[in-house]
């Protein structure tokens, strides 16, 4: 790939040519393609035939993303305002970032962005404040985003997202410089087993999905001897408990037995209703 850009005379826009050389073909075949808006960044997918385009200002960008095949399309529509500066691929290819480092207008935005289909697809948007710096993890599936303390002297730390986009840990560290992953180590695998494994995928899934329900089984039945010892501690506590009080309701009755009865006087009060006066008859 050769890039490089050309200033039409008369004019103060520019266009960008782009020159992509088939290294592997006869002759070295080279193509041509432009771009008329003002293109701020190019990045490649390490693992396929695809490369991303920033172009626009820094205060309005939009990203267009390509593949090359017998010739260069482009793959989907271009993402319109979006506020990003950088394109961080995978090592593994097909999932990108958008992101916009050392750039207070962009506000931290993070894209996940998955381009392995003919549409691209937006997986899920987070925002780390400030962020300096983006890295992959060499499996491809964790993105660190950080804030150094070389980039800015306050929120220096760093988040932890999946690739798929999920924020899954973050931390503050005051005076943070770097973050950096350790190298994955080379497979001890040979090619040929590792063509053998993809090809034998499907009998390899099928062992592993028995080992996971065997160890689901087992981890079942922890849980619930765990369960049933943490209800038996609780109901040898009650049981104790219950004594307990039994025992303190027989000293009461007992302290209430002792103590002196109380006196009572029975006192008689009438009270005047009525009175009548009948004559007697006589009977002579």
């Amino acid at each position: 790939k050769q890039w490089y850009q050309r200033r039409v005379r008369g004019n103060r826009e520019s266009e960008n040519v782009f020159e992509i050389f088939r290294l592997r073909e006869k002759d070295v075949p080279v193509e041509n393609f432009e771009i008329k808006n003002k293109v701020l960044s190019l990045s490649w997918d390490p693992k396929g035939p695809r490369f991303a385009l920033i172009q626009g200002d820094q205060g309005r960008t939009d990203v267009s993303f390509y593949r090359i095949g017998e010739k260069i399309a482009q793959i989907g529509k271009t993402l319109v305002n979006k506020k990003c500066n950088t394109i961080k691929w995978s090592p593994l290819g097909q999932y990108c970032v958008l992101a916009g480092l050392n750039n207070f207008a962009f506000d931290g935005m993070l894209e996940f962005w998955d381009v392995g289909s003919d549409t691209p697809t937006l997986m899920e948007s987070g925002e780390h404040f400030m962020v300096t710096h983006l890295a992959w993890d060499p499996t491809g599936r964790y993105v660190c985003s950080s804030n150094s303390y070389g980039g800015h002297s306050v929120e220096n730390g760093y988040f932890m997202w999946s690739f798929q986009g999920t924020k899954l840990y973050e931390t503050s560290l005051e005076g943070f410089v770097q973050f950096q992953w350790r190298p994955r180590p080379p497979s001890l695998l040979t090619e040929a087993h590792l063509k053998e494994i993809k090809k034998n995928m499907k009998s390899y899934a099928r062992d592993f999905e028995i080992k996971d329900k065997l160890s689901k089984s087992k981890a079942s039945k922890e849980l619930i001897e765990k369960r049933r010892r943490v209800y038996d501690e609780y109901m040898a506590y009650r049981k104790r408990k219950d004594q307990e009080l039994k025992a303190l309701r027989l000293q009461y009755e007992e302290v209430r037995s002792d103590s002196v009865e109380e006196e009572y006087v029975e006192e008689v009060v009438e009270f005047f209703i009525k009175e009548e006066v009948e004559a007697a008859e006589n009977k002579e």
